[in-house]
């Protein structure tokens, strides 16, 4: 059931702390055989926004604080002294209820380096039961892809001309063509998966939580802040939380999980005295246990775009700015569940090595029916463009440039200081350079050509390496592919196990994708949906042990 608040010092067997993509997942399986009593936390409202449900409606949900955390980087050095707008989920499922909806597992060789590096139990063959079991893909290889499962993923095929063109013009320019990129293989091109049922969004929230929240033994508090983890000596004992403006006391019999995800599990964390001693000494706080790692590690997916003007009305452009086509595209998704309704920006997209000596695919070009100002323009009122257009996405699937997230002050509603550091390893200039040549020649193939009116951004002028780099300084932001700041590992660096327990301190666990080492070359959900499998039957092993 769904609660505005709770008594003080109310008593639960588990607390979860953040009902998005793992939160949801984790607070679904412990209270599915009813044994344990189960509290999830969120500090966002519900659900229920029409908006939400509809795939192309994140147009109206980006810059809607009813729903989002306009969360903002600090400047970056490298990118022109600019900060970024991380815009973050502040609803029940969290990211996963207004993020782009891409079902992409991520590349096996990436999983298996984790493995490599002491994190027992999370290779890619460890992970494939999880991937399995949430999915549900009926067309996939059943030895491979899962049927049956929460999330439903939707092959986009051959969706429209643009992704037609796009894939025929990778395969022209020297890419494999490959049928299904989640079955283990991942360098090729190919049409996209949604995580979509009958064009709907299938997020944790619908698939995992929904059924859920009608068990007695599952409590959802809404609208409610994790203030900090509550301790005794170095025990996890419970959470406060702020609920309508108190300050209250909630109780865990055996752990509490941090599924708050990469800006917020940290932070919550530091907040408890769970960190660097020297950080949380200048602000006051009194350490409870030291842990170096926690909020380092930061990674995420820089992203620079090529905009093109297309020769055919048939691009989001189209439907969000011309009536008629609006009113088309509505009948057709009512009617029929088709058509770019169904999607929210990217539909097709390549896989590939920016040189032969490279050991794995370490570039992503992504097509998107979508063109504008920068990645939030998906409205004339911010930035959308006057005429069809369409855009190439470029993102190093493996950037080198490491971050690092640490409180800015003691107020739990303060956002972190974030510092991604965009840039600040010339590796990833030279992959955004590599990935900018790659995708012109894609842009001059015959297949892609054929759509084609005009570059629009950077344009056909803008040629050389230093005016290449000065585009992608100015123009470079987020993909919201953020992980790594409560580290899984064995060494002094990590902050949580492989067990994903929080290294000396008991009954308490992260279980979110703060807890990759490293981004698994891919969009992010698909991930945390298996670590929230997985990090939950670690919490169940424990209790019947």
């Amino acid at each position: 059931m769904y609660v505005a608040s709770l008594p003080q010092n109310a008593e639960f067997d588990y607390i979860v702390v953040g009902a998005g993509s793992s939160g949801c997942v984790v607070a679904d399986r412990l209270s599915a055989d009813g044994k344990h009593q189960v509290l999830l936390i969120e500090a966002g409202g519900r659900d229920n926004k029409l908006n939400i449900q509809i795939p192309l409606m994140v147009a109206k949900l980006l810059m809607d604080e009813s729903v989002t955390w306009p969360f903002k980087t600090e400047p970056q050095t490298h990118l022109n002294g600019k900060p970024q707008l991380w815009v973050r989920g502040r609803v029940i499922g969290g990211s996963n209820s207004i993020n782009g909806l891409l079902f992409v597992r991520g590349d096996p060789a990436e999983y298996d380096k984790w493995r490599e590096a002491g994190c027992a139990g999370w290779g890619y063959s460890d992970l494939l039961p999880y991937f399995k079991r949430l999915e549900d893909y009926p067309e996939g290889d059943p030895a491979i892809r899962g049927r049956g499962g929460p999330i439903g993923v939707t092959n986009l095929g051959h969706f429209d001309e643009l992704v037609d063109a796009f894939v025929d013009a990778c395969e022209q320019n020297g890419s494999k063509r490959l049928s299904d990129y989640n079955d283990g293989s991942y360098e090729g091109t190919f049409p996209l998966q949604y995580s979509t049922r009958n064009g709907l969004r299938s997020s944790s929230a619908a698939a995992y939580l929904r059924p859920a929240v009608k068990r007695p033994n599952l409590t959802v508090l809404t609208n409610a802040t994790a203030t900090r983890v509550l301790t005794e000596g170095r025990r996890a004992t419970g959470v406060e939380v702020s609920c309508g403006g108190a300050l209250q006391q909630l109780r865990a019999r055996r752990e509490v999980v941090l599924s708050a995800g990469p800006l917020k599990s940290p932070q919550i964390l530091e907040l408890s005295g769970i960190g660097n001693a020297d950080v949380l000494r200048k602000f006051g706080i009194s350490s409870v246990h030291h842990l170096s790692g926690v909020g380092e590690n930061l990674h995420d997916h820089p992203n620079v775009r090529l905009t093109f003007e297309c020769t055919k009305p048939i691009t989001i452009n189209d439907v969000l700015r011309n009536p008629l086509l609006r009113v088309k595209a509505g009948l057709r998704f009512i009617l029929q569940r088709k058509g770019l309704l169904t999607i929210c920006s990217a539909s097709a997209q390549t896989n590939l090595r920016s040189s032969p000596s490279v050991k794995q695919p370490d570039l992503v070009l992504r097509l998107l029916p979508v063109s504008g100002k920068d990645r939030y323009a998906r409205t004339a009122r911010y930035g959308l463009d006057p005429y069809p257009g369409f855009t190439f996405g470029i993102t190093p699937l493996q950037p080198h440039s490491v971050g690092a997230l640490h409180i800015r002050s003691t107020d739990p509603h303060d956002q972190p200081a974030m510092d991604p550091r965009y840039l600040s390893h010339e590796a990833d200039a030279q992959l955004f350079l590599d990935g900018i040549r790659i995708a012109r020649q894609v842009a001059q193939q015959p297949a892609m050509k054929a759509m084609i009116v005009r570059e629009t951004r950077p344009g056909p002028g803008t040629n050389d390496n230093a005016a290449l780099l000065d585009y992608v300084r100015e123009t470079a932001q987020t993909s919201w592919h953020q992980v790594g700041t409560c580290k899984m590992g064995t060494d002094d660096a990590s902050v949580v196990d492989p067990e994903l327990r929080v290294r000396g301190i008991a009954n308490l666990r992260v279980i979110d994708t703060s807890i990759c080492p490293t981004i698994p070359s891919s969009n992010t959900n698909a991930a945390a949906l298996a670590i929230g499998e997985k990090g939950a039957d670690m919490v169940l092993a424990a209790a019947r042990a």
